[in-house]
């Protein structure tokens, strides 16, 4: 069966924006991006409708939209690929929230959600807006708008006017260290240390 160029083009943005999808789901430890191992699993793509505008460049699936690659598991109300010249320039999803997770290559879960994902391809720039949030391992980051700059590996969450907060969430490290698998308190722990004498 004959594939057209612009099938392929279609399949090429997806490659891309699923890319964009695992990056995202690895912003809270840039050095940690999500499971390599996906990027070479099959993309699955299922929504209630599909359109694609090949004089436009554009491909929008819309109605429970639900993404998967590997352990990438991304769900929407909207998503939506601009093509230019065969390459993806930018990708967009959105929900109520849009979400998504990914196993990074630790085997840690790591999960986002926002109202909008924008991937803008040329800028290597993710913008997350409207109740963005990300958690891996429990530490999470959240504000109204997230943005990472790929090059420059710089996450920014905030800063605009009217109040707008980040909240972050850090978990201690190494808690269970001095405890014992059976349960049982450890020679340095305070519960196990001999009571004073009156």
């Amino acid at each position: 069966m004959h594939r057209s160029n612009a099938d392929s083009t279609c399949s090429t943005g997806w490659t891309s924006a699923l890319l964009f999808f695992g990056i995202m789901a690895g912003l809270m430890t840039p050095a940690a991006f999500a499971a390599k191992a996906d990027r070479n699993q099959p993309i699955d793509v299922t929504a209630n409708e599909k359109v694609t505008d090949y004089k436009q460049g554009t491909s929008i699936y819309t109605g429970n939209v639900v993404i998967n690659q590997g352990s990438l598991h991304a769900t929407g109300d909207k998503a939506t690929l601009y093509v230019e010249k065969g390459e993806l320039v930018r990708a967009v999803l959105e929900g109520k929230p849009a979400t998504f997770q990914e196993l990074d290559d630790k085997g840690q879960l790591v999960k986002g959600s926002a109202n909008d994902a924008n991937y803008l391809a040329q800028q290597q720039k993710i913008i997350l807006t409207g109740n963005a949030k990300l958690d891996r391992q429990g530490d999470t980051l959240s504000s109204q708008q997230i943005t990472y700059d790929m090059n420059a590996e710089v996450v920014k969450a905030g800063g605009k006017a009217g109040g707008d907060r980040v909240h972050v969430v850090i978990q201690p490290r190494n808690k269970n260290a001095d405890q014992p698998k059976d349960g049982t308190p450890s020679a340095t722990s305070p519960s196990a240390k001999t009571p004073a004498k009156p």
